[in-house]
């Protein structure tokens, strides 16, 4: 019975949201921007953010909003598994300090020294979310042209308009011009 209830949610609340999108009748290319821009916004490693920051970008490229937010909310899972990866990245990138992170180092920084652990913590976030900056228009790139090619081979094409109505030409109209009449000064 689990297997169900964990199918039908996969259904309701995922697969069908997804088919939904490919039945609006976006292109290969806006479905492409929106998924990449979706995947490349909620795999940012600033929790929080993700959905102001798919809005406003979706909002600016004029691309559908709620695909956009619905594909980072689908991602969020790798969010969470690449924050550490990207706290590595931008620790190596920037030559910090190695951030120790299990819990209970975690709470002996805090014990020892707060402000120096709030610090730490804030300088490694900011290091992960430039290491993400950096990698975010190359993964993004490449993960549109990899979806474009999908998306144009496996989405049904345009119906094309069988018949068409003839358009009768229309016909030249003159306006005739009237002079104006002269008129001298009396004087």
């Amino acid at each position: 019975m689990s297997t169900s209830i964990v199918s039908a949610f996969f259904k309701r609340r995922i697969a069908q949201p997804v088919l939904n999108l490919l039945r609006q009748g976006m292109t290969p290319h806006k479905l492409a921007v929106t998924v990449s821009l979706g995947t490349v916004v909620g795999i940012l490693p600033f929790f929080g953010v993700t959905t102001v920051l798919g809005t406003a970008l979706a909002a600016r490229f004029r691309l559908n909003i709620a695909a956009t937010v619905l594909i980072s909310y689908l991602v969020h899972p790798l969010q969470l598994v690449l924050i550490i990866p990207f706290i590595k990245a931008g620790i190596f990138m920037f030559g910090l300090d190695d951030l120790k992170i299990t819990l209970d180092e975690l709470i002996a920084m805090f014990r020892l020294d707060w402000l120096d652990a709030l610090n730490k913590l804030w300088m490694a976030n900011l290091a992960a979310v430039s290491a993400w900056a950096i990698l975010a228009i190359p993964v993004g790139g490449l993960l549109y042209l990899a979806l474009l090619l999908v998306l144009k081979r496996f989405l049904p094409k345009p119906a094309a308009v069988k018949e068409t109505i003839p358009v009768a030409p229309i016909p030249e109209l003159t306006v005739p011009v009237i002079p104006e009449p002269t008129t001298q000064p009396q004087v």
